[in-house]
């Protein structure tokens, strides 16, 4: 039983204290209410009576991710890459349905260089006319990790510079008028266009000279065309790179990155597309190997929660019975990422006698129930993440521990001894190169303390007597620089301005995205119009020291009394190197009900 009860806490202990208000309705920007389609979804794009029997059990969203599309269609046709049929559909302007799926395709199957993109554009445009409602998808993401794979297209050596860069920016310019032609057909008004998948958001290696020709030169030439801006978030190595653990503050920093650029150019922020995330399943499949996603899945999900107001959709990466990799050149064995496996393992496909769940299912199971408008929590560890919603008499509190040790917890739920009926705890542990430690326990009280170990979520539900009252809100909204990615100079102060800033009572933050070498200063000194602040020495999630370049948001609390209408905010450096990536004041509003 890794959830476990404590006595009296020692006088030396470290204690994170958590409180969790039911009577304060949370909103992030206009949003309140758990969309539930947005967050737990199976990388699929099949319904079996498996799944659908699945979708039911776990209160999960038919709608996942699918590798099909134009490109392969046409090649299955015409037999090569970049020839295409002619067109048999007639002009419509008749609204065409879609169902809630994303469409990708490996790079292989859409593009070679020198492509005719408009000739390419077209084909999707006819293809995505002529399919039924239900094959036709509402997101489609016309190539998945199409950078990583650069290389595959050019004759130069691997990784040349220049080819790379010709290479990828003809891969832009193929998405953007692949955008622009399904956005001008009025019968395809319900797709959506999503890019470019981005396998590697290292943003800040080489001094961001990788966001400069990966994520910068996309947004530069097609971001205006997208609908959402889409990319893959990984613990470990996906396809090329540096490992990383990117759950906490690197996670922060790269979707930040993202929207102050958004914000910057285009004077919104586009939505994020997290079409796969979790993490990096090394070699054959194991049970062991097969659950240690789970881990990195519950970390980043906190994160995306509140995030909802700008997030499009996420697909945690978890697949079904992935049938195509039982092979005899994969010793008859389950994909790594697969959430069911044969129970005879080990055969060809024809003699496998039935499927049962792998410890993926633990992820579904811990989550199943969850649903409700937000509330109102704070944790006084960041490594301590925190989410609380309310569905009627059940209010729901989930925590999960980015430390890598266990923390002592003091949960605050105000009014909850005089109104609790039973309180049901789900407790999930995924320790690294173990197999995953997953509880339930119903308990009458609220223990005083209790301890959350390292690579810990639970899941607590209140049953009530009766529905909290709602007794007031607190409204997130963030306010944007047009500065991002600032070169750091020593002792020259860095100047953002914060203007029509609606705030008068709740709470303020800066959050402060660096890229930077581990031996140059996180600390800064900050001002906020004139009146210093300090920066904390923690932040979510771990020291980054095995990765090359520390790229992490550290949020900075800032007095309520600082903030003004018109702001001013200067951060100096006491030495050179790396980058402010972006500046973003966070307030969280309180309004009397």
């Amino acid at each position: 039983m890794f959830f476990c009860f404590l006595g009296t806490i020692p006088l030396f202990a470290q204690v994170t204290r958590v409180v969790v208000d039911p009577s304060m309705q949370k909103f992030v920007g206009d949003i309140s209410q758990l969309d539930r389609t947005k967050y737990f979804n199976l990388h699929t794009n099949a319904n079996t009576p498996m799944l659908q029997q699945f979708f039911e059990t776990y209160n999960v969203n038919n709608c996942g991710r699918g590798f099909y599309g134009p490109g392969i269609d046409a090649k299955k046709l015409m037999g090569e890459v970049g020839v295409y049929p002619k067109s048999k559909n007639k002009p419509s302007t008749k609204l065409k349905k879609v169902r809630r799926f994303v469409a990708t395709e490996h790079p292989r199957n859409v593009y070679k260089e020198g492509i005719d993109i408009d000739g390419f554009a077209n084909w999707a445009v006819n293809y995505f006319k002529s399919l039924d409602e239900s094959e036709r998808p509402r997101w489609y993401e016309p190539m998945n990790e199409p950078f990583v794979h650069a290389k595959d297209f050019y004759d130069e050596k691997d990784w040349d510079p220049v080819a790379e860069l010709r290479v990828k920016t003809e891969m832009c310019k193929l998405y953007k008028v692949v955008g622009d032609k399904i956005h001008a057909e009025p019968s395809l008004k319900n797709m959506k266009v999503l890019g470019y998948c981005a396998a590697w958001p290292s943003f800040e290696l080489k001094d961001f000279g990788n966001w400069k020709v990966n994520m910068g030169l996309f947004l530069d030439i097609a971001g205006a065309s997208m609908d959402a801006i889409s990319y893959h978030l990984y613990d470990g190595i996906n396809q090329v790179g540096q490992d990383n653990k990117r759950s906490g503050s690197n996670v922060l920093a790269i979707m930040d990155l993202i929207e102050s650029y958004s914000f910057s150019n285009w004077g919104i922020v586009k939505p994020h597309a997290i079409t796969e995330y979790g993490g990096i399943a090394v070699k054959e499949f194991s049970m062991i190997r097969n659950v240690q996603s789970i881990r990195s899945q519950n970390a980043m999900i906190f994160e995306l929660f509140d995030r909802e107001d700008r997030l499009e959709i996420s697909i945690p990466f978890n697949v079904d019975d992935a049938k195509w990799h039982i092979t005899k050149q994969n010793n008859y064995l389950p994909y790594k990422a697969v959430l069911w496996r044969p129970e005879n393992m080990g055969v060809p496909k024809n003699e496998i006698t039935g499927w049962v769940y792998t410890d993926r299912i633990h992820f579904y199971n811990l989550w199943k129930a969850v649903n409700g408008h937000r509330v109102y929590g704070v944790s006084s560890n960041p490594d301590v993440q925190v989410q609380g919603f309310v569905s009627d008499k059940q209010l729901f509190i989930a925590l999960n521990n980015l430390d890598e040790a266990s923390q002592n917890i003091v949960l605050e739920v105000p009014g909850i001894s005089e109104n609790l009926n039973m309180l049901h705890v789900k407790s999930l542990t995924v320790l690294k190169d173990d197999l995953a430690r997953y509880n339930e326990i119903k308990l009458a009280d609220l223990p005083e303390q209790f301890s959350l170990q390292a690579n810990e979520t639970v899941v607590l539900a209140f049953e009530l007597n009766k529905s909290p009252k709602i007794n007031g809100s607190i409204h997130n909204k963030r306010y944007y620089s047009n500065k991002y990615l600032i070169p750091i100079k020593n002792r020259e102060p860095l100047t953002f301005n914060f203007n029509n800033v609606d705030f008068t009572d709740g709470k303020a933050s800066l959050s402060m995205s660096l890229g930077r070498k581990h031996d140059v200063s996180k600390r800064p000194l900050v001002s906020v119009n004139g009146k210093a602040v300090m920066i904390p020495l923690n932040w979510k999630g771990y020291d980054q020291k095995n990765r090359r370049v520390f790229f992490g948001t550290i949020e900075i609390p800032v007095p309520q009394e600082f903030i003004k209408k018109e702001n001013e905010v200067k951060i100096t450096f006491p030495d050179d190197g790396g980058y402010l990536s972006s500046l973003i004041l966070d307030v969280e509003q309180l309004k009397s009900k």
